[in-house]
């Protein structure tokens, strides 16, 4: 995600920041290039979608499907609808 942003903004130059946060855990990452038009955004994780040259569209969708496979929905005991990110494994 990093590579991405740092090539979205190319030539014209920009910045990149990365930060975190404890609590809620997470992990940020933005740019200053020029801004994702309407329909790049709708395809964003679309497999071999690109809007770079010789760019073959799957990095973006891999991470999706890493970070998917870390995801959990569940209905447990009493009714309680839980959603989990499971960071460590």
């Amino acid at each position: 995600m990093a590579k991405n942003a740092l090539e979205a903004i190319g030539l014209v130059g920009g910045n990149v920041w990365v930060s975190t946060t404890a609590h809620p855990l997470s992990l940020t990452i933005a740019n200053d290039g020029l801004p994702l038009s309407t329909e790049v955004s709708q395809r964003l994780f679309t497999p071999f979608f690109s809007t770079k040259a010789g760019g073959q569209g799957i990095g973006l969708t891999l991470v999706r499907d890493i970070l998917l496979a870390h995801v959990r929905l569940e209905t447990v005991a009493g009714g309680r609808t839980v959603f989990s990110l499971l960071i460590d494994g």
